[in-house]
């Protein structure tokens, strides 16, 4: 009885509550002022289709502005090999038929030789890096570029020995190597750090097309100016016409000599004139990275 009791008395009060409980539409339209005047006015009903104004209290939506994707620049290396040495280029296109380019070379090479009685070792060095503008005025892969070669550190050098008793011959005067203090002599040629160039060729580093890998040839010249000739001489040299112990002397201190090898520096400046052009030659192969070919407008 208790039982059946509780189970009645729980009814009632739960059917009591749910009487007394206001209906959606009092909530809507009494209880709650945000939906009073939404429904009041029907100005505060949000109208995302024809772009309405919201009511006070409700939160807009903010559109979002899709990201704009970019494709990094093209980007193309290359190694190469000619009479420059071996060297790199790389590339990056700034017009639908114009690229940038920049690179090194290298190339070190020596030997010795006799000449005139003098035992002599030579080296060539060349270190210089160059700077071109790519056009490609048909826009297929024959190029026009004009070029710069800058930190120039080409050199040529040379050391010579004089064996003890051997003659040398200088400005058209002979010298004797002395016997206690053999004649020793250096040279170089050097030229100019920054020096302006043309070239042609075929291969263009970034195909605007399809394909990533291309074999760029090129041939043209550096205008390097005047080379600059070093020589210099040290031990003792011997007058023929004369005993050896009375006829050698320093050359330092001999003003014979040092003026037989000014005239010998300033006639062989003149015959490097003709090294004034330095060529260039080169073929390669270049590999273009990333970015979507052809994307210069």
């Amino acid at each position: 009885m208790k039982s059946k009791t509780y189970s009645t008395s729980a009814l009632a009060i739960a059917a009591t509550i749910l009487l007394c409980q206001p209906t959606v539409a009092q909530m809507h339209n009494d209880s709650n002022p945000l939906f009073a005047s939404s429904s009041s006015t029907n100005s505060g009903v949000l109208d995302v289709a024809t772009g309405g104004e919201s009511a006070a209290g409700v939160i807009r939506p903010v559109p979002v502005t899709p990201v704009k994707r970019h494709d990094p620049l093209p980007l193309a290396v290359a190694a190469h090999v000619g009479i420059n040495g071996v060297g790199f280029d790389v590339a990056t296109p700034i017009a639908p038929k114009l690229n940038v380019r920049a690179g090194m070379d290298f190339f070190s090479y020596s030997f010795g030789f006799q000449q005139e009685g003098a035992d002599i070792n030579a080296a060539f060095r060349l270190r210089s890096g160059h700077a071109a503008l790519d056009w490609f005025p048909f826009g297929g892969r024959f190029r026009i570029s004009p070029l710069v070669e800058f930190a120039n550190n080409n050199q040529v050098r040379a050391t010579a020995l004089i064996p003890a008793g051997s003659s040398l011959s200088l400005n058209g005067e002979d010298y004797i190597s002395s016997y206690t203090d053999p004649l020793h002599g250096s040279g170089s040629v050097t030229f100019r750090k920054v020096s302006p160039g043309l070239s042609v060729g075929f291969g263009n580093m970034i195909p605007r097309r399809r394909g990533r890998v291309s074999f760029p040839v090129e041939a043209g010249f550096y205008y390097v100016g005047q080379p600059s000739l070093k020589v210099d001489f040290s031990g003792s040299a011997c007058d023929p016409q004369y005993p050896a112990s009375v006829g050698c002397q320093s050359v330092m201190q001999d003003p014979g000599f040092q003026k037989d090898l000014a005239a010998f520096i300033v006639r062989n400046n003149h015959n490097l004139s003709y090294a004034s052009f330095f060529p260039v030659f080169s073929v390669g192969v270049s590999y273009s990275l990333g970015g979507r070919q052809g994307r210069v407008q």
